[in-house]
């Protein structure tokens, strides 16, 4: 039998496979125009909607919502702090020149959760994006409001362990569930769970926010057999030590403290911003990105490699 012709990649010829090996390895969905389709353009998010949890203050939610726009997508600002959610919000749209919407949540409430998602479906007809960012180690609670830094686990009060696992994982489920009713029904749609190189690795005193991490990588792992096959992909992020005004005002960096020790281990030589990470999470969002699945991708620095 003569050999093949040689062809581009741009020119895949399929005829040869039968309908059935086409179903069973899933070649219908090949995105056969992305070899033919430029960098820039895939890296483009023009109609797409994005809701982005925790997104006001100065930073990683707000700096996810600046990228995505850039790209082109409707932004939905969702945060706990109604003040704060406007003013992103206005200057997202002010700067990049697209919708947006201030959406007033807290994630770990299973009713605001849905109430959110279905006013980002009334006010945008869908959602094709969720990017499950709100959370934190403790600088800041589901109210708004400041808790205690944590420490040793025998000293984190009922009131710390229960409020990090109500923003950093129970939020993460409810807004997930809530979305995927809006993508799975038309079999498209992308999930960026924000977890944490802590969730990879151990150190001491960020027991529960830690464990909260790894469990949102656990989810993603998991959740991504589930609706892959149904058109709607999962990903994690997993930042290391980012420097926000916030962090910086914390009383976090005396030696021995939990950024100190996992400064450390940060081979890159520095801090990340927000920005670094966003810049990530925009091309994960992306068609450029779209076969990175069921994974959490490190973004520490060499924190935990």
């Amino acid at each position: 039998m003569p050999a093949r012709p040689r062809t581009s990649h741009t020119r895949l010829d399929l005829s040869g496979l039968s309908p059935e090996a086409m179903d069973t390895y899933g070649m219908r969905n090949l995105p056969l125009d992305r070899p033919t389709t430029s960098t820039s353009d895939l890296l483009r998010l023009d109609g797409k909607v994005a809701v982005v949890t925790g997104a006001g203050g100065d930073g990683l939610g707000n700096a996810i919502s600046h990228r995505l726009a850039e790209q082109g997508a409707t932004v939905v600002v969702l945060d706990v702090n109604d003040g704060a959610g406007k003013f992103a919000a206005d200057d997202v749209a002010k700067r990049w020149n697209v919708p947006t919407l201030a959406v007033t949540a807290n994630v770990g409430d299973r009713a605001q959760a849905a109430a959110a998602v279905e006013t980002a479906v009334r006010e945008f007809g869908t959602v094709d994006l969720l990017v499950n960012n709100a959370g934190g180690s403790g600088s800041i609670g589901l109210d708004g409001q400041g808790l205690p830094f944590p420490g040793h686990f025998s000293d984190n009060s009922a009131e710390y362990i229960d409020t990090t696992v109500l923003v950093n994982f129970t939020g993460v489920l409810n807004m997930t569930k809530e979305v995927l009713k809006v993508m799975l029904p038309k079999g498209s749609g992308r999930v960026i769970n924000i977890a944490s190189e802590g969730g990879k690795t151990g150190m001491r005193n960020l027991a529960v926010y830690n464990a909260c991490k790894a469990a949102v990588i656990g989810f993603t792992r998991n959740l991504a057999y589930e609706t892959g096959p149904q058109g709607v992909s999962v990903v994690a992020v997993c930042p290391g030590i980012m420097v926000s005004q916030r962090l910086l005002d914390a009383p976090v960096w005396e030696d021995g403290s939990a950024i100190e020790q996992s400064y450390r281990r940060v081979s890159v030589g520095r801090c990340s911003l927000p920005d670094d990470v966003a810049s990530a999470v925009a091309f994960l969002a992306s068609r450029a990105g779209a076969y990175i699945h069921g994974t959490a991708v490190s973004l520490g620095g060499g924190l935990a490699d």
